[in-house]
């Protein structure tokens, strides 16, 4: 298979990876209307890293990155806008501004720091999953969790890497590693029945069952 057959093989790929990548999450949340181990700023940092994707496509002019985050936004929008309306909850929320500034910053800087933007951007993922990570292995209830969202985030991850390996997009590199760990940390917590007896205790929260 010639390069640019592969360029076009995993670049389409990664669209339509991208355009189902927030489908089952909003459809969970719409279906049950519960966000129970869902966090809000994970999913706000998704927003904000999908719109700097884009604006790095264009940089690059690279079609098939700004289609890529281009496809995938409608449903990630979608998904933070059902998340807030069902969720009182907006501790943390200073993560997204944090994680915007930097982008800014960094992309400020490109003209004497080339790489540095890339770099950042390509550890996006870790900004949507440590949040989430973090929340859901510190709940007890994890039922608000869409499991099919982040099997797509590590197959997503795979053909990103393969991507930006036979394109060059160096920050795709980056991003395969993050997706695929930062996946695997939460299913293992969604797919782990645990639970205690009173059911109001996350594994990771220290907390007791005592009265």
């Amino acid at each position: 298979m010639s390069n640019d057959l592969l360029v076009i093989v995993t670049g389409a790929a990664t669209a339509a990876l991208a355009l189902a990548f927030g489908v089952p999450q909003w459809l969970r949340v719409r279906r049950t209307g519960s966000v129970a181990g869902i966090s809000l700023p994970s999913v706000t940092n998704t927003v904000v890293s999908t719109i700097a994707w884009l604006v790095y496509g264009v940089h690059l002019h690279d079609s098939w990155v700004v289609l890529t985050a281009a496809v995938g936004l409608p449903s990630l929008v979608a998904t933070f806008v059902a998340v807030v309306r069902r969720s009182d909850e907006r501790a943390g929320m200073w993560l997204p501004l944090t994680w915007a500034a930097l982008l800014a910053a960094t992309a400020a800087a490109t003209p004497w720091f080339p790489g540095l933007f890339p770099a950042l951007l390509g550890a996006s993922a870790l900004w949507y999953v440590t949040p989430a990570a973090v929340t859901a292995w510190r709940s007890a209830d994890v039922s608000g969790i869409a499991a099919g969202t982040w099997l797509l985030l590590a197959l997503d991850g795979l053909v990103a890497g393969a991507y930006g390996a036979v394109a060059g997009v160096t920050a795709y590199l980056v991003y395969c590693g993050v997706a695929l760990v930062g996946a695997m940390v939460v299913l293992a917590r969604v797919y782990w029945r645990w639970a205690p007896e009173c059911g109001e205790c996350g594994p990771i929260t220290g907390c007791t069952c005592a009265a």
